[in-house]
């Protein structure tokens, strides 16, 4: 590809497509390890909040067990991809609210995401350049997981967060005013 727009344009697409596959459990994860496993470096990183694993098979292996444990589906908010100068690398970041269904569709649980893939390019002046991704970390807030708890949530959203800003704004008046940097109106 020469236009470096029309590059990052099919790149979002390819992103897209994968974000979707990968977090939406009603694709079936041999369509999606087959979709994805081809793009993966041998040496491919996973990160989330609580886990960090290196290695293609690893990687294909929590695909394979994220659709069999877990009923969600990712929507995509908003999908950015970023080049290297010389367009050979970049990464891709994917915001999106993950729906974990645990108790199918009794309950959904929403949960704010952010996936960001790194990766490299080669074969640039092909049609359509070959992605390899070695690295791919999922982002999600612990405020966010508490908030959409049924009765902790609401206790965290209502109860916890508003006392715990108008103690922090105690403080800040009370160091602010020490030093002398108290804003005129506050």
């Amino acid at each position: 590809m020469t236009d470096r727009a029309e590059l990052i344009r099919d790149l979002e697409n390819r992103f897209r497509l994968l974000s979707e596959l990968l977090y939406d459990t009603s694709v079936d994860s041999a369509l999606a390890d087959a979709a994805v496993a081809p793009l993966l470096d041998e040496n491919v990183r996973f990160t989330d909040p609580w886990q960090q694993g290196t290695g293609r098979g690893k990687y294909r292996l929590g695909i394979a067990g994220f659709h069999a444990m877990f009923r969600f589906k990712l929507e995509i908010t908003q999908l950015n991809v970023q080049l290297a100068a010389d367009g050979a690398s970049g990464r891709a970041i994917t915001d999106g609210i993950m729906n974990l269904q645990p108790l199918g569709r009794v309950f959904t649980y929403p949960l704010r995401t952010i996936l960001v893939y790194d990766f490299t390019l080669s074969d640039l002046a092909s049609p359509t350049p070959q992605l390899r991704i070695f690295a791919h970390e999922e982002m999600w807030s612990l405020a966010d997981m508490i908030a959409a708890l049924p009765i902790s949530g609401w206790f965290y959203r209502h109860v916890f967060r508003p006392s715990f800003a108008r103690g922090f704004l105690v403080a800040s008046w009370l160091s602010a005013r020490a030093q002398g940097r108290l804003p005129k109106d506050a």
